[in-house]
């Protein structure tokens, strides 16, 4: 077992060493959503607030994504910055019960460049769908373009097409594939990063293999998860400012039991 620090310093151990972790069987996870919804019940207000703020501002961050370079990766990393925010405030809840909107951007105070740099792993990705979907557009154009003006038959160009499309097919495989890996890894390494220190490049490889090793329960979660969304989304959207709460509850909750780490004892109240 490592050593208890305070929460605000986080554990200086997980810089040096691997975190240790166990294979969660998948009927953990309704345990995982429970604690969710039991912490954004103790402190609706908090939460909602907070959720409402995280709404906004990724959704003003979208905005910003015809820009050159920075506009395709500001979304997934304010993202990132903000997830890791609303864990602080969930570990700070599990210890002594207080909640602050103000712990909505400790991301932005602790560890901003480890985020940042978490957001742009994520962003790849997304960024890479995008090419690949102008890719497929701009080659099916660009094939019939060239049969037209080579005098092309029909039946050659469509054995062009289908060739470059089972071709493209083969990458999107691919891609989808590195996409879940990365998603995998992406999965605690905001946790590992705000909440126990670890460098984002060891966070990310240590949610990898512990996702990896409790694969059945993380494929549940992500449907459990998906389900509440579209129920969220059912009464004009609204229950979304629940669901951001309980996702982080059970994100923080995942967290504790996949990684054996220290349980820290409530802080008491002195005089």
């Amino acid at each position: 077992m490592q050593s208890q620090l305070p929460p605000e310093s986080g554990r200086t151990p997980g810089k040096h060493r691997p975190p240790v972790t166990r294979q969660i069987a998948p009927q953990r996870v309704f345990r995982w959503l429970g604690e969710g919804w039991r912490l954004f019940v103790e402190r609706p207000i908090e939460w909602v607030l907070m959720a409402l703020a995280a709404f906004l501002l990724l959704a003003l961050s979208t905005l910003a994504v015809t820009l050159p370079l920075i506009g395709p990766l500001l979304p997934p990393l304010l993202m990132t910055l903000l997830l890791a925010g609303m864990l602080y405030a969930a570990r700070q809840q599990v210890l002594d019960h207080r909640l602050r909107f103000s712990q909505l951007f400790e991301g932005f105070r602790r560890h901003p460049s480890n985020l940042t740099l978490i957001g742009v792993f994520y962003a790849l990705p997304l960024i890479l769908m995008h090419l690949l979907t102008m890719l497929a557009l701009g080659g099916g154009l660009l094939i019939g373009l060239l049969g037209f003006s080579l005098g092309t038959t029909v039946n050659q160009l469509a054995a062009g097409a289908i060739s470059f499309l089972a071709g493209l097919g083969v990458l999107w495989v691919l891609f989808l594939l590195l996409w879940g890996m990365l998603l995998l890894a992406m999965l605690f390494a905001p946790a590992l990063v705000m909440l126990d220190n670890y460098p984002p490049l060891d966070a990310m490889r240590y949610s990898l293999k512990a996702s990896l090793g409790s694969l059945g329960a993380i494929v549940l979660l992500a449907v459990c998860l998906y389900v509440l969304f579209v129920v969220a989304l059912i009464p004009l959207g609204l229950g979304v400012l629940v669901y951001i709460p309980v996702v982080v509850g059970s994100l923080h909750a995942a967290y504790q039991d996949v990684f054996i780490v220290a349980e820290p004892a409530p802080r008491t109240q002195t005089s």
